[in-house]
């Protein structure tokens, strides 16, 4: 018999016995919206705190000196950044970007009005090289310009709201020089940005080369040279091409794949300028575990709901299967051969799954939407998992053909061994109903 009229009576038969299916119908439905539910938010925290920490660390691969003599301990000095640049060429590696910053991470305040703030992150940038990723922020009060000059500052909304100033107020800040004394400079505020991510609080951006003058750098002078890439899965090859053809061009350390690493090669004595080849999970290893965790936890819930799909298929089919053992006989009586018996029973089960399957996505899609319009504000620190301070899903194409083929396969597990033992019962049994599954 021609599959497609196989197909045809399989689709009939689903129609005709809707109502013995509807359970399983359920259990597909909802397993596969709990499995697509829990792996996309999964996958979403993982992307927000990738590109979270990617945009605050300065990129994927992030060349940073240390200088242990300042009291800047971040220190890439002008005449060395051809060098790098060079190898960064002739290594092939093609990042899209790059970018230099010069991350001042002493005791830093902005005073306003009669008050202090804090300041955690002092970031010194360039406006046209980061000019995509001013235009991404989400600014509160002001916008990304390009009239932002040497004496812009565009500030955090904490920064902002504690010192009660605004886009156009002039601030003073105060921070510290590279040998230790105080300095300030006055700034007018550009912009406010809310970032809710545990990078975002109490964090301020200003032009490079004026937090440079500042702190006694020179002009070209940087703390970190950060490289952006497209293919974020060829970051780790890329960092050791380029970590082989520095070492013998600069003092440069060994790759470090945590921050207990990183931490630990930052304890060995030497002078002058050391450096490191990072990448953002050096930074956020403490993180990474976390998600790790959530792992274990995903996959033992998607164990859980594949064994769940299994045996509600199984027993929903053997039910199935006795009730409609004469139907069967009588198929087997008019001339089906076996094997199309089989054909049709698991044909019915993939239209099954095809629709269920279809209802399970969509209602994830509604979970996910109502999830992403809830506030976990009032969780510490979950905001490093938002984006845009919401928890965002993200169907990633491989994952999700993967669930999709596990519960088929799943499926035909359940259903061909019944389907297998009906088809060649003795036809006297099927006729009489006399088969017992």
């Amino acid at each position: 018999m021609k599959i497609k009229d196989l197909w045809r009576l399989a689709a009939k038969y689903v129609i005709s016995y809707r109502r013995r299916y509807l359970f399983l119908f359920c259990a597909l439905s909802l397993g596969f919206c709990v499995i697509s539910v829990v792996i996309s938010l999964k996958n979403g925290m993982a992307e927000a705190i990738y590109y979270s920490a990617r945009n605050h660390y300065s990129g994927d691969i992030i060349i940073a000196g240390f200088e242990k003599e300042a009291k800047s301990d971040n220190h890439i000095y002008a005449e060395t950044i051809p060098l790098i640049n060079e190898k960064i060429e002739e290594a092939g590696i093609k990042p899209y970007k790059s970018i230099m910053r010069t991350m001042q991470n002493q005791d830093s305040f902005i005073h306003y009005n009669g008050s202090a703030a804090p300041i955690k992150y002092l970031v010194g940038i360039d406006w046209d090289a980061e000019r995509d990723y001013f235009e991404s922020m989400d600014f509160v009060e002001g916008e990304a310009s390009s009239d932002f000059d040497d004496n812009t500052i565009i500030i955090s909304a904490p920064v902002a709201l504690w010192l009660g100033a605004h886009p156009g107020d002039i601030v003073l800040l105060e921070t510290e020089t590279n040998y230790g004394q105080k300095n300030t400079a006055f700034f007018t505020i550009g912009g406010v940005i809310d970032d809710s991510s545990m990078f975002g609080y109490f964090k301020v951006f200003a032009p490079r080369k004026t937090i440079n003058r500042i702190i006694n750098f020179a002009p070209d002078d940087c703390s970190t040279i950060g490289l952006f890439f497209n293919n974020t899965k060829d970051i780790e090859s890329n960092r050791e091409k380029l970590q082989n053809l520095l070492s013998g061009v600069i003092p440069l350390r060994p790759l470090v794949y945590d921050r207990e690493g990183f931490e630990r090669e930052q304890d060995w004595k030497w002078s002058g300028v050391m450096f490191f080849l990072l990448t953002v999970s050096v930074y956020v290893s403490e993180v990474t575990q976390i998600l790790q965790a959530l792992n274990i936890l995903s996959y033992f819930l998607y164990v859980m709901m594949l064994l769940i799909i299994m045996i509600s298929a199984g027993v929903t089919y053997r039910l199935i299967l006795h009730e409609r053992i004469k139907e069967i006989g009588v198929m087997r009586a008019i001339g089906f051969y076996e094997n199309d018996i089989r054909r049709i029973l698991v044909f019915e089960s993939f239209i099954l799954a095809t629709v269920s399957l279809a209802a399970g996505f969509c209602l994830a899609l509604l979970i996910n939407w109502i999830v992403s319009y809830l506030t976990f504000s009032w969780i510490p620190g979950f905001g490093i998992f938002l984006k845009n301070g919401r928890l965002l899903a993200l169907y990633a194409p491989a994952a999700t053909a993967i669930n999709i083929a596990s519960i088929y396969a799943i499926l035909f597990i359940a259903v061909y061994a019944p389907a297998f033992r009906s088809s060649r019962c003795p036809l006297p049994e099927m006729l009489s109903g006399g088969f017992k599954e």
